[in-house]
């Protein structure tokens, strides 16, 4: 489907008729809004349900909107129009839809269409279809590898997308916002987004501000938060907000209540937790000292979370503690770092750039992590309440050269490697700290 043009009058510079002017002059940015605005983000998709999905844009003035929304099949639902009120910043709210169904929509401001795209709904949470989606984080800093990394995810095909949290170098940057949305905008146009908020979208006030606008999870009253769950088909996730305090706090009494629900659910098979700095990491920043502080480790384990997705280091990391899996995915854009410390959780790791398509099925998971290329960085996967079952078995590369060529320059290598990535990370830290900002 092709979106209309404006037709535009041809005026040449410094010609344009005397009552143009005045009507700019008078109306301005209302008139622009009656005719239609831009949009200068999206839309894009978020909050995927199994009735319903957010559609969110950012127009150039402040506008009416509508969402025009239809079944692929066109004969199993009639269109239907959801309005929004006159703001810059639209978050509409698509609800009634029917399960693991494919829709249309289309955007309009005025008489124009800003924006089209498409998406499917989540399973009905009681079908116990498989569920397969893609995770990624760490995007920031450099856009040709995140945009190298979006080309590979549009044709791995996913029900939804997971980021692990820096989306941008500075949450407090309007300029970072843009190019990250510029970069995904066809990709976030089809495929619904989650996210679990990284410490540099919580640089300062603003920094947070702009993340709950354009990403955070609506509360059920449409008010966006840092942090949230939500059931998808067998599984239900729990995004959380990793650079909290977890000894107490509003949110980890939270947690308590989400994960005690969940715990008798009906049907569900899957408990996935999803933030920015993990319990484990072989990287430099290692585990997140909060959460291990918090005993969040033995409240995922207590509540039987099957799976734990984190970022922050920019690696690729997949372990185990106990029952509960990890997975460590920093590696969309950021400067990668080395694999300082293999600990007894690690499985395999590698420092590269990657995305992860994951695939639930019944009580089986599969992973296949991919590099921007389409090559296979690992492939593995589980059932619940056993070990990582990979085919064929990986052993961890310790550095980001990788592989068997590593592995022949010998152990003290590996430690002068190790040495060196850790004394760079500390020494990127201090900077940053004297700068006011994280840049870790």
């Amino acid at each position: 489907m092709s979106l209309p043009r404006r037709r535009r009058r041809h005026v040449r510079p410094g010609h344009a008729p005397v009552g143009l002017l005045a009507l700019c002059a008078l109306w301005g940015p209302s008139a622009r809004a009656q005719a239609g605005a831009s949009a200068v983000k999206g839309p894009y998709l978020t909050d995927l349900s199994d009735t319903g999905v957010v559609v969110r844009f950012e127009l150039d003035v402040a506008s009416e909107a509508k969402v025009q929304i239809e079944p692929a099949d066109s004969a199993a639902q009639p269109v239907r129009f959801f309005r929004s009120p006159v703001s810059a910043m639209h978050a509409v709210s698509i609800d009634g839809l029917r399960a693991a169904t494919s829709y249309d929509y289309v955007v309009r401001s005025g008489n124009v269409a800003v924006g089209q795209g498409h998406f499917d709904t989540a399973p009905d949470p009681d079908s116990k279809s498989r569920l397969t989606f893609l995770v990624y984080g760490d995007t920031r800093t450099d856009p040709t590898v995140h945009a190298g990394l979006v080309r590979a995810m549009s044709k791995a095909g996913g029900t939804f997308l997971i980021h692990t949290g820096d989306m941008v170098a500075n949450g407090a940057s309007p300029d970072d916002w843009q190019s990250f949305f510029a970069v995904e905008r066809d990709l976030l146009a089809s495929c619904p987004l989650f996210v679990a908020i990284g410490n540099h979208e919580l640089v300062d006030d603003d920094a947070g501000t702009n993340f709950a606008r354009y990403v955070g999870m609506l509360d059920a009253h449409g008010v966006p938060r840092l942090y949230g769950s939500v059931r998808l088909g067998p599984a239900r996730f729990f995004f959380l907000n990793a650079m909290d305090d977890w000894s107490g706090g509003e949110e980890r009494a939270w947690l308590d209540e989400a994960l005690g629900r969940a715990d008798a659910e009906k049907g569900l098979v899957w408990r996935i937790a999803v933030l920015h700095q993990g319990p484990w990491s072989a990287g430099p920043h290692g585990p997140n000292p909060q959460l291990l502080d918090g005993h969040v480790p033995e409240l995922f384990a207590s509540h039987g979370v099957d799976l734990v997705l984190s970022g922050h280091d920019h690696i690729y990391e997949r372990g185990a503690a106990g029952a509960v899996k990890y997975v460590v995915s920093g590696g969309g854009g950021a400067p990668l770092y080395p694999i300082v410390t293999r600990t007894p959780t690690t499985s395999f790791a590698e420092s590269a750039y990657h995305f992860i398509r994951f695939t639930l099925d019944g009580d089986a998971l599969e992973l296949v992590a991919y590099r921007p290329d389409g090559s296979i960085l690992d492939r593995c996967g589980f059932r619940k309440a056993a070990a990582w079952d990979c085919d064929p078995p990986r052993a961890t590369s310790p550095s980001p050269v990788g592989g068997s060529a590593m592995t022949k320059l010998g152990s003290g290598f590996l430690v002068v490697v190790g040495a060196l990535g850790l004394l760079f990370a500390v020494a990127r830290r201090r900077l940053a700290k004297r700068r006011g900002v994280d840049s870790l």
